[in-house]
């Protein structure tokens, strides 16, 4: 008697656990019991107790969810709900303390759950080359972005350096801070500044700061797409010669395509100014392909290509860097 009523405890209590677990519904008549991490650009993202990794499920193949505790639900027209979810025929009820219990809404006018704040990424990558000559090469960059309803700010800075037989080939850095406002869904305003340093060109320190438009093509889980235009001011500091205060137009396009789903991503960044004063051109691209590997870490092959049409004396006009590395990507919500 008394093991059947251990037993008899021990099932309600897993009963109770499970009850008090999220429930996914799938439309092929499949349930989950596990917790809602977030939906976001088309994935709804859940850890499930007997899995060890999260499980991301295509968000047009969920019939409905629900949770007893409280989810941020932002809608297609942007409001934001907060309050436990249940299920109703396969749309959701929301029960808001500031909105009470909503009508039925379908699964179409969601456009996040839990959405995440802020996201980035941090790479390292090198070689070392022994033999005939002795190579030493290495890069480090990341990215960190906050992006709410209607603004965006963005960090970022990269560093490079390079050796051959023990004297320095290549040694470069910059930092970037950046703020978008977005006046509708696509169209935003933004305000950049930007440092760069470069002691093979002739570089000690040059700040630019610049206004201007961006529009955002796309913005979902495969695909994100943007460009801009504006003007923009620097001042540079050489390391030999006159400095330099200049006016200039600025552009920029970015792309990012996750072209096998959540194994490759082609990305693709450039950020180019043009000075009418002395008809000259500087142009920073990176591009390459990043494979994931194994939960958030992912192999990345880069090729980052800079370009100035007035060198100073000496100086070659383009440089060229291969990179091979490991990248962390993280968010957070």
């Amino acid at each position: 008697m008394t093991r059947h009523l251990t037993c008899s405890l021990l099932l309600l209590g897993l009963a109770a656990a499970t009850a008090r677990g999220d429930e996914i519904r799938l439309k092929n008549g499949d349930r989950l019991n596990g917790e809602i991490i977030r939906m976001e650009k088309d994935r709804l993202t859940v850890k499930l107790p007997y899995a060890d990794d999260k499980v991301r499920i295509d968000w047009k193949q969920v019939d409905c969810i629900s949770a007893e505790r409280d989810l941020t639900v932002e809608l297609s027209d942007y409001e934001v709900l907060v309050g436990p979810v249940t299920c109703t025929d396969g749309a959701i009820r929301i029960k808001s303390s500031r909105a009470g219990t909503t009508a039925p809404i379908s699964l179409k006018e969601l456009r996040t759950v839990n959405p995440a704040t802020y996201h980035g990424f941090l790479t390292a990558g090198g070689s070392i080359a022994t033999g005939n000559t002795d190579t030493k090469a290495a890069t480090l960059s990341t990215l960190f972005q906050v992006r709410t309803k209607r603004h965006r700010f963005t960090v970022e800075a990269k560093y490079a350096y390079g050796e051959a037989d023990s004297r320095t080939t290549v040694r470069n850095s910059l930092g970037s801070l950046k703020y978008d406002f977005f006046t509708t869904d696509k169209v935003y305003t933004y305000a950049q500044t930007l440092l760069e340093k470069d002691s093979f060109a002739n570089l000690n320190l040059r700040n630019t700061e610049g206004l201007g438009v961006g529009y955002q093509f796309f913005d979902d889980r495969t695909l994100n797409l943007y460009a801009e235009a504006g003007i923009s001011y620097f001042n540079e500091d050489v390391i030999e010669g006159e400095d330099r205060q200049d006016g200039s137009g600025r552009w920029a396009a970015g792309l990012e395509w996750e072209a096998v789903p959540d194994r490759l991503k082609i990305f693709h960044r450039q950020e180019g100014y043009y000075t009418p004063s002395v008809s000259g051109v500087t142009l920073r691209a990176d591009q390459g392909v990043r494979i994931s590997l194994v939960n958030d870490i992912a192999a990345n092959l880069e090729v980052d290509y800079r370009f100035n049409s007035r060198p100073e004396a000496g100086k070659r006009n383009s440089d060229l860097l291969f990179i091979m590395g490991l990248t962390y990507q993280y968010d957070y919500w």
